[in-house]
């Protein structure tokens, strides 16, 4: 009773987890003190962004640039008033009239970085030196980084999947053994979760030094400087994954010590079989003690906690902290327990009870596959229903529209690792209707697995060769901005119009008045242009019939054009026509296409 009952419990809390601090969304700039493209007589104090949500100003967040593009801050980043949605920085004092550039670079409470800037100028305005892209382009990772980032976390979900699918197996699917063959298993599987905790614990490191990397915009090798890491260990990101190192470290010496006491897995095979009497005789015989069971029992429950934190921990650092947190944690943690579950039992059918059944006579190893297979299926069948859900509930808040599945690389990556899943259930359910019947039938007639064994071989490496690609997909889809983050918050772009370069900004890209800036840029030297007759701009909305709502921008500076309250009153694919005449004969044109919620 107390084995089932413990098993129910480890298995509850692995998939069923949940806590996390509060938050709001993916961050989006919402105002800034100076206002973007404002003159301002006095120079102000501080520089000051005003978000949505939370966010961390660590690694100097925030800089202040003049027209020759050097900083003019004290890099003294800080939250005024303590409020975690404001980031400010002082500036030093006694600076010329002219303009300058801010930037920002934050990390987001789902450990996404997010960045961009305003243009202000004191006294009036002059020509900026450099664009607010150029100057955060000095702060970047290479895609050397970003690509580690992935693999460090496919690694992350392949090793937690390979550990505690492992344990669950143990503990839901391995019985009716005998001992030689329980103390192979039991062999194999020390393999696997020893060299899955030592996987896990370097991609959870690597993912803090490449979160810091991109974080500090260094390189991975930079990122290992003390303070370089020290400022990342401050980050939600940075001590959700430095406990999770920890939990692995745990998760490894936990199970070195039950799995390697193979007459405490002997007695547990046979208390599961229902042998309580029999299971103590036989934990006596081989040198195992009844008073170990207690011993045994908290070994069992440390490992639980352990890999319950593990399975929490992309949840805890990543989308499902930041946006619908009653919904998106636990279909989160559920997610990836059922995929924990599945996939890790998945991999002990492959690599661990071949290597158990090879000493056993054919009509005995026939009848062990049998059964191991057939409560295999059942458990692999509830944890694809809740894989599926719970998937298709975070798709949901994630993505929300149908063509975003297809425009934003969060929801390619979605649709893709949900084809590779429907493969892989295919593949089961091949195994659940056919190999498992057929096993049954020849365990009942005392003969060899033969071509049935061989064909539920090859069905199990096709699953681990899609599971391979399944968790590469999870790695690049954890590193993507949600659907409707993406979707969200202003809209910018950088693009050629006629010999210039255009910058355009339009803010909050929302239904109801947004305001418009524009910027004329020379693409070779970074110069704002000022030879502009007029810049107007055309919207329409074909979708529903409306066009074409016309304005013409205001100068606000060099190069810089405004429409304080351009009113977009449907959501929509909008067009956008942007028109600078630069003589009465000459003028350029572009077309944009901007989503307006």
């Amino acid at each position: 009773m107390v084995s089932r009952l413990l098993r129910s419990a480890v298995l509850a809390t692995i998939l069923a987890l949940g806590a996390a601090s509060a938050a709001s969304a993916h961050a989006t700039l919402e105002g800034t003190t100076p206002a973007r493209g404002a003159v301002v007589a006095q120079q102000p104090g501080q520089v000051v962004f005003r978000f949505d949500e939370a966010v961390e100003g660590n690694f100097g967040a925030v800089r202040v640039f003049d027209a020759a593009g050097d900083r003019v801050d004290k890099g003294d980043a800080f939250h005024p008033g303590g409020t975690g949605s404001q980031l400010a920085v002082h500036l030093k004092p006694g600076l010329k009239d002219g303009t300058y550039t801010a930037t920002y670079r934050v990390v987001s409470a789902d450990g996404h970085i997010v960045s961009s800037g305003v243009v202000f100028s004191i006294g009036k305005a002059s020509v900026a030196g450099a664009t607010v892209e150029d100057l955060l382009g000095r702060s970047t990772t290479g895609k050397v980084t970003s690509t580690a980032f992935g693999v460090a976390r496919g690694i992350q979900y392949a090793a937690l999947a390979l550990a505690g699918g492992a344990l669950a197996f143990l503990l839901l699917v391995w019985r009716g053994a005998p001992a030689g063959v329980s103390e192979a298993f039991g062999r194999r599987l020390r393999l696997l979760v020893l060299g899955a905790a030592a996987a896990g614990t370097v991609s959870a490191l690597a993912q803090v030094t490449l979160e810091a990397a991109q974080a500090a915009g260094v390189s991975g090798w930079s990122a290992l400087h003390p303070d370089t890491l020290r400022e990342i260990l401050g980050t939600r990101f940075g001590t959700v994954w430095s406990i999770a190192a920890g939990c692995w470290v745990g998760t490894a010496a936990l199970a070195a010590v039950l799995l390697g006491r193979v007459p405490a897995l002997r007695a547990a095979t046979a208390r599961a079989e229902g042998g309580g009497g029999r299971g103590a005789a036989t934990a006596r015989a081989e040198g195992g003690d009844v008073r170990g069971g207690a011993a045994r029992t908290a070994v069992l429950a440390g490992l639980g906690v352990l890999v319950a934190y593990l399975v929490a921990a992309p949840a805890l650092s990543g989308h499902a902290s930041s946006q619908n947190q009653l919904v998106l944690l636990p279909a989160n943690i559920l997610h990836v327990g059922a995929m924990t579950v599945w996939l890790g039992g998945l991999a002990c059918l492959l690599a661990a009870v071949p290597a158990a059944t090879r000493r056993l006579a054919p009509g005995e190893r026939t009848r062990l596959l049998a059964g191991v297979l057939e409560r295999f299926s059942a458990v692999a069948l509830v944890s694809v229903i809740v894989l599926l859900v719970a998937g298709l509930v975070q798709a949901y808040v994630l993505i929300r529209h149908l063509d975003l599945i297809f425009t934003t690389a969060f929801g390619r990556a979605v649709f893709i690792k949900l084809v590779l899943l429907l493969g892989l259930i295919g593949l089961g359910a091949l195994n659940r209707q056919r190999t498992v019947p057929r096993l049954r039938a020849a365990a009942a007639a005392g003969d060899t697995p033969g071509a049935t064994g061989i064909v539920l071989r090859r069905t199990l490496r096709g699953e681990v060769a899609l599971i391979a690609v399944v968790l590469g997909v999870t790695g690049a889809l954890a590193g993507y901005p949600p659907a409707t983050a993406v979707s969200s918050g202003p809209y910018s772009t950088r693009t050629a119009i006629g010999p210039q370069e255009l910058q355009l900004t339009l803010d909050p890209a929302r239904v109801g008045p947004n305001e418009i800036h524009l910027y004329l840029t020379d693409p070779k030297t970074g110069a704002q242009l000022d030879d502009a007759k007029e810049v107007d701009i055309a919207a329409t909305l074909p979708a529903k019939g409306i066009g074409a709502m016309q304005s013409k921008a205001t100068k606000a500076g060099p190069g810089h054009y405004v429409i304080p309250g351009f009113a977009l009153g449907v959501a929509g694919e909008w067009q956008l026509r942007v028109t600078v005449r630069v003589s009465d004969f000459d003028e350029y044109e572009k077309k944009l296409t901007v989503r307006i919620r």
